[in-house]
């Protein structure tokens, strides 16, 4: 008589399919949830930074008299005219309180107006990680102009800016304190932007579609559909996109639309 085989811990085949669909079943069920709670921890990174910048323009406007930083600045405008920065590489001391230089090297190409001179070691601060194009160019926060040169209280009307012509001067400073409280001043800009060399977004240019309806120099809706914005009272807050809308049309927030004539200059 055969003796009975000894009975086996083994998965069967039947089992260990089961097994594999459930589990299937699961990651397909959990992969949303997985992927709503990254772009979550992304959103409130981006708003941590923006609180981060607010903490540097205090520190700015500590040392400069209530005067934020312009939006464009040269380091050496008498020796490199063509050497643009901006609004960034001024603040970024007052955030990781190291000085900002110039490129030693001449023939070095100057980084974009988003970057500090030291990319290596920097550049992903000013980017958010939500960006889906980290290019020369995208995913950077940029300044609100209007807003930024509403602080121009101690200059007359023409030498400030003209809402009708949008006649903005990105290379003169302005005081927060002049700012209304609802007016952002600094937001996530657009991933495919036009412009490579920018620091901010000028009036009208909110809600640019671009040459290509996706690649204007405006504010980005990558959050769940709105934007991350600073405002003047240096709170940070997601707003939905209609509000990246209105900010191309009524560029003061004053309830009534203006007439915008983008600036093609620069």
């Amino acid at each position: 008589m055969k003796p009975h085989p000894k009975p086996t811990n083994a998965f069967t085949l039947i089992e260990l399919l089961t097994v594999v669909a459930i589990i299937s079943l699961l990651i397909s069920i959990l992969m949303p949830s997985l992927s709503r709670a990254r772009d979550q921890a992304k959103g409130v990174h981006c708003l941590a930074r923006m609180k981060d910048f607010g903490t540097g323009l205090a520190s700015y406007e500590n040392v400069n008299g209530d005067l934020l930083p312009p939006p464009l600045w040269n380091p050496a405008p008498e020796e490199e005219p063509e050497l643009v920065y901006g609004w960034t590489e001024t603040l970024f001391s007052y955030v990781w309180k190291d000085r900002v230089s110039r490129p030693s090297d001449p023939t070095r190409p100057h980084l974009p107006v988003q970057r500090n001179v030291h990319p290596d070691r920097y550049e992903n601060y000013f980017l958010c990680k939500a960006s889906a194009a980290r290019g020369m160019h995208s995913g950077h926060y940029r300044v609100y102009l209007p807003s930024w040169l509403m602080g121009h209280a101690r200059l007359d009307a023409e030498e400030r800016y003209d809402i009708a012509n949008t006649t903005l001067n990105p290379w003169i400073a302005g005081s927060r304190s002049a700012i209304p409280p609802r007016m952002p001043i600094i937001g996530d800009a657009n991933e495919q932007s036009e412009q490579t060399c920018t620091s901010y977004i000028n009036a009208g240019e909110a809600n640019t579609a671009g040459t290509a309806g996706y690649n204007g120099n405006r504010f980005s809706d990558r959050h769940y559909g709105g934007t991350n914005y600073l405002f003047q009272d240096m709170h940070a807050e997601w707003r939905r996109s209609n509000f990246r809308e209105r900010l191309s049309t009524d560029v003061d927030l004053n309830g009534i639309e203006d007439v915008i004539i983008d600036d093609a200059s620069r």
